[in-house]
């Protein structure tokens, strides 16, 4: 605790304010989606629940806030191996909706494809440091091959479970953290391939719907790299007229929703689509369909608003970071929370496919809401270490 007194003018005070408001937006995001609902899907008590996840992640925060985030460096194989066990025993526990992606502990529910981002972000950061701080540091493909292989091994399993959503957002992290180790001229060559080939996707997708759906629902559902929900969600991105009482009933909910809310919103618990219970899971995947009509375009512009002041914050630290370490575990969680973010608000407006992604700090769980405050105490602990005390 004495790091804190000597240095609590280094804390960004920005970050938890924004942080702070976030967790209530979620808390009434939850009520507004759950009042007055019973469903057998739905949690008992969820905002009740809620409200405890966000103060035990509140603490778990400050715990992580008071802890030396460069000691991680030395633990992280041991963290790494012990997320990979976690990820490889959810296939020995019955699924759950169709996928093997949680082990109960009693009362007590965990998903630990939430930890092994964290644990991932941890193992990549170290090496990525590791090589910069070499005398002659080497960013070409001998030592970007290691970054693949820690990448690889949770996305893989992830993927298998199956978690397409999470398995995308361990992709992102990668993704951002590898822009800023790498060459620029190895940078320029990656985005030009990533611009190359989400373009061809784009004008194949809109050219040509009928032949990506045959694509999509005759190759990688055949040949098992998509199971057919996914391949159904895909599809009705591509097609928002495909199968609309089905496979796309849920994001046409959700639009709905969205659109409903107008300027002002309809007010809290007078949101027709979210007090009917239209929209499926919403207090989870679709939490940000009950703040667009509940709250209106007013509300949601408010929200998006506190996650660029908490991104903007959040890059701030990574670039003042004392060591390449702190940068680069910044950087991952960076890139985490910006893809979950327009991920999960864009599913909503057909802007991207819907993958099941959880909007950080808002939807209703507690492995995600504790995993995320674990995320930002570690961010917090670097920039409250960004100057070098006299007897540290």
């Amino acid at each position: 605790m004495d790091i804190l007194k000597r240095n609590f003018k280094e804390l960004d005070l920005t970050l938890i304010g924004s942080l702070l408001a976030l967790g209530v937006f979620g808390c009434l995001a939850v009520l507004a989606a759950t009042y007055g609902k019973t469903s057998s899907t739905m949690p008992s008590h969820p905002v009740a629940k809620q409200i405890l996840w966000h103060t035990v992640g509140f603490a778990v925060m400050w715990l992580f806030v008071v802890y030396d985030y460069r000691s991680l460096r030395k633990w992280r194989w041991w963290l790494y191996g012990i997320s990979i066990l976690l990820l490889v025993a959810v296939f020995f526990r019955p699924a759950i909706m169709g996928a093997h992606a949680w082990l109960d502990f009693g009362p007590i529910s965990l998903q630990p494809s939430e930890f092994a981002k964290l644990t991932m972000i941890i193992a990549i950061a170290a090496h990525m440091a590791n090589v910069d701080e070499q005398e002659f540091p080497n960013y070409g493909l001998r030592n970007s091959w290691q970054v693949f292989a820690l990448f690889a091994v949770p996305f893989v399993l992830t993927l298998k479970e199956p978690a397409l959503g999470q398995a995308l957002v361990m992709f992102a992290i990668a993704g951002t953290m590898y822009t800023v180790f790498a060459r620029r001229s190895h940078f320029v060559l990656i985005v030009a391939v990533i611009t190359i080939i989400v373009a061809g996707l784009v004008v194949v997708a809109t050219q040509f719907p009928d032949e990506a759906q045959k694509f999509v629902n005759g190759v990688l559902v055949k040949h098992r790299l998509l199971k057919p929900f996914q391949a159904d969600r895909i599809v009705t991105w591509l097609d928002p007229e495909y199968d609309p009482l089905n496979a796309g009933y849920n994001v046409r909910q959700a639009q709905i929703a969205v659109g409903s809310g107008q300027i002002f919103g309809e007010g809290l618990f007078n949101g027709i689509e979210t007090q009917g219970g239209w929209v499926p899971n919403q207090w989870n995947d679709y939490i940000f369909t009950a703040i667009a009509e509940e709250f209106g375009f007013v509300g949601s512009s408010l929200l998006i608003f506190l996650f660029l002041v908490f991104l903007h914050r959040m890059v701030h630290i990574a670039r003042t970071s004392q060591d390449t370490f702190g940068t680069y575990l910044v950087i991952g969680m960076v890139g985490m929370f910006a893809f979950q973010v327009f991920e999960n608000i864009g599913m909503d407006m057909y802007l991207s496919p819907s993958t099941g992604i959880t909007l950080p700090f808002i939807s209703y769980g507690g492995s995600s809401v504790v995993a995320n405050y674990a995320m930002v105490g570690l961010a917090l602990s670097v920039s409250l270490r960004r100057r070098k005390l006299r007897f540290d």
